[in-house]
């Protein structure tokens, strides 16, 4: 699903603010921003400036991984007192938060059935500017929103979710913690290079992927441990690129094994996914006709990874996982699932046990509960024999 977008991206970006507030003839804007980004990032100095000249109602009642009854609350708050505009600022969450309200504040049934896929949006949606103060997500360049309802992820799709704007000012990720450098950069490399495989991969997610890949692949590291402006610019061009590679592909296994790493063990999502990315690589190289979902053919799919191999300029898939795990690591972020807390064969299985289903079916490879759970011991003990 690709659709057409506005985007400013570059250090300024956030100064086109007011331009698009005049574009839209808004005349009140429904702000979500991230709790303590928007400050820390310094984008309150030039959205203040922006919001100033006209009416605005703020929410930010919500915690990273956003639950349903923050959105609801969200939502409730909106359509008290409508606006013309929503912009949001912050992280993934943030974002996600602004394209929920958007979507689904005029639409007619419960906003639980657009959430579960029982209905189709009838009406139109509200337009939305994201501006993100991370370089992870890229959730400015996509079609889709994350809620978590009643303890399960859910995740909207629909092309009227792609926001209306994206602002992507590098400037605001210049006071971003290590940590959170490093995991939200090793998610858009993690959402590049599993575009590069993905079952609903296209010609134009393959080339944003490419960039993306290269781009982190050059100031990842430098982002996460010392930080330089080149560097800041490299990686918010990347998490965007890698936006919108995904946003036609989709993600593969190594999200769908993420989330109960990261509701489990409390490992933030981007680490979450990297720790499977090398072996979910390998598993994939090794399909065959019988057990390929791509219908181009596993020849297809091995030239993908072959390419980007050639890309992490490795010599064969186990050189190309030791460049996953020490890009992993050069981040000051640990490669192994032992290291992570999945420690026993109990473990391994309450990760297998919670994968996403939906998203296995867009891994080239198809997976059996067997092979997962082979796959999964296979990287335990690989993660072990690394330490003797």
């Amino acid at each position: 699903m690709s659709s057409s977008q506005k985007s400013f991206r570059g250090r300024g970006a956030l100064g086109k603010l007011e331009e698009v507030l005049t574009e839209t003839s808004a005349e009140s804007v429904f702000l979500v921003k991230s709790p303590g980004a928007y400050e820390a990032s310094g984008a309150h100095l030039l959205a203040d400036q922006a919001l100033a000249k006209v009416r605005t109602r703020s929410f930010d009642g919500f915690t990273p991984n956003p639950k349903w009854p923050d959105i609801l609350s969200a939502l409730d708050l909106f359509r008290k007192d409508p606006c013309d505009l929503i912009v949001a600022i912050g992280g993934g969450s943030a974002i996600d938060i602004g394209k929920l309200v958007s979507f689904l504040a005029l639409q007619p049934a419960a906003p639980e059935a657009y959430l579960k896929g029982e209905e189709e949006p009838s009406e139109p949606v509200i337009p939305l500017v994201a501006i993100p103060t991370t370089a992870g997500s890229g959730s400015e360049a996509t079609c889709f929103a994350v809620a978590y309802y009643e303890g399960k992820k859910y995740s909207v799709a629909h092309e009227k979710v792609l926001p209306y704007c994206c602002l992507v000012d590098p400037a605001l990720t210049d006071e971003l913690p290590p940590l959170w450098s490093a995991c939200s950069g090793l998610d858009a490399f993690c959402q590049a290079v599993e575009s590069m495989w993905a079952v609903l991969s296209t010609d134009e997610s393959v080339a944003h992927a490419k960039e993306a890949i290269l781009l982190a692949l050059e100031h990842l590291e430098t982002a996460s441990r010392s930080p330089t402006r080149n560097a800041r610019d490299g990686m918010s061009e990347a998490a965007h690129l890698a936006g919108k590679a995904i946003n036609i592909s989709r993600t593969t296994a190594s999200h769908a094994l993420s989330y109960t790493i990261t509701s489990n063990l409390g490992v933030p999502h981007g680490h979450a996914v990297s720790v499977t990315l090398g072996a979910v690589m390998a598993y994939n190289y090794g399909l065959a006709e019988e057990d390929c979902l791509d219908p181009r053919g596993p020849g297809h799919v091995r030239t993908r990874i072959e390419e980007l191999l050639e890309l992490l300029q490795a010599a064969s898939i186990e050189d190309g996982r030791r460049v996953i795990d020490s890009i992993i690591e050069s981040t000051g972020q640990p490669a192994s699932l032992e290291d992570i807390g999945v420690r026993s064969s109990k473990d391994i299985q309450v990760v297998a046990d919670g994968v996403n289903a939906e998203r296995l079916g867009n891994n080239p490879r198809a997976f059996t509960p067997e092979s997962l759970l082979e796959m999964l011991q296979e990287l335990h003990a690989r993660g072990a024999g690394r330490k003797d």
